[in-house]
């Protein structure tokens, strides 16, 4: 179906920007939401950055290592002492190993053991924890959430605060200042903190915005369908380019303003956090659904303005019914020519 009709948009065109719109809005909104109400579990992935201390505290667990001596033989042609000196090797080996898996197995449970979660996470509105499910090294593991804060505009994340006070409170029972936790891994986070507020403030404009213009769609589509004028005015063509300009503006921003915090918060973590074992994991879903939606509005975008540059064409008379029209003499005049002609007879 062509969109254009005599230089006016068809009205049934009109469900292109609204569906765009519709896209744009539902993703916004999921952004906004994320870790919150009742779909707090099946949104978590949808983090701006999340924190992994699945690794936490293993630097606190001596690593065995094996001494790297071997046995040497004294004699030439004591082959059966080089054998046992073998055997002996191999079997210091197998020691060796099997204390190294035992350590790491205690150092899995680790965060368990101090009463911490494995991973932290920043939405937009809350701060979220959990464990990894079923443990951190299976492949695939997914985020298990068992506690969220409130939801609040601009978050502020303390994890200082937040691993001394669940160490304090754990089965252990020691001292979080024993536990060196560096504090330039909390500087990175404020970083990331002091974005939070815009991040919201450019969801909540983008939400309304892209919701507007979903509604601005459904009543032109419903004015145009029932006024039979046959294409969307001008008037209605700028309005909703105007609320597209200002969705399109939201989103981008928005998308940009947490690709930045996402990327760069997840790089000074991993780079001041790596002796502690604390590294970062990218909000990629986010980022992804950040940039789809500015994508969905930016096309309706073009759209209105595609169709509010079309010129317009002008409504001429059909040639019938020029001719129609001037076949018609003027009825007075024709009655004076007739009582003049009459007149001049009688003379």
């Amino acid at each position: 179906m062509p969109i254009l009709k005599d230089g006016r948009v068809r009205p049934l065109a009109v469900v292109i920007p609204l569906i765009l719109s519709i896209v744009a809005f539902v993703l916004a909104m999921i952004a906004l939401f994320a870790g919150t109400g009742s779909q707090q579990q099946a949104l978590e992935g949808y983090h701006i950055i999340a924190i992994n201390m699945s690794d936490f505290g293993h630097d606190l667990i001596p690593t065995p290592t094996s001494s790297g001596s071997q046995p040497s033989a004294t004699d030439d042609d004591s082959s059966i002492w080089d054998q046992i000196g073998d055997d002996l090797q191999d079997l210091g080996q197998d020691i060796t190993d099997e204390l190294n898996d035992i350590a790491n197995d205690v150092a899995d449970q680790l965060s368990h053991e101090l009463g911490i979660s494995q991973w932290y996470s920043l939405h937009v509105m809350v701060a979220c924890e959990g464990n990894f499910a079923p443990n951190a090294t299976s492949p695939g593991a997914w985020y298990n959430t068992t506690n969220c804060t409130k939801q609040s505009p601009g978050v502020h994340f303390n994890l200082t605060d937040v691993l001394q006070r669940e160490i304090d409170a754990g089965p252990l029972h020691i001292n979080a200042g024993d536990i060196p936790i560096p504090a330039d891994i909390q500087s990175a986070i404020d970083d990331v903190n002091s974005l939070l507020l815009a991040i919201f403030v450019l969801y909540v404009l983008s939400s309304g915005l892209s919701g507007l213009s979903f509604l601005s769609c459904i009543a032109v589509l419903t004015l145009s369908s029932r006024g039979g004028s046959g294409g969307v005015g001008r008037g209605a063509v700028l309005v909703n380019a105007a609320l597209c300009t200002l969705a399109t503006l939201a989103l981008v921003l928005g998308a940009a303003v947490a690709t930045a915090a996402s990327k760069k918060g997840s790089s000074e973590i991993d780079e001041r956090g790596a002796d502690a074992g604390i590294s970062a994991i990218e909000g990629t879903r986010f980022v992804a659904i950040a940039w789809v939606a500015f994508a969905a509005m930016f096309v309706a975008l073009l759209f209105w303005c595609v169709s509010c540059c079309v010129p317009r064409r002008r409504r001429h008379h059909t040639p019938a019914s020029a001719a129609a029209w001037s076949d018609k003499p003027p009825r007075a005049a024709a009655g004076r020519r007739r009582s003049l002609l009459s007149l001049f007879r009688r003379r």
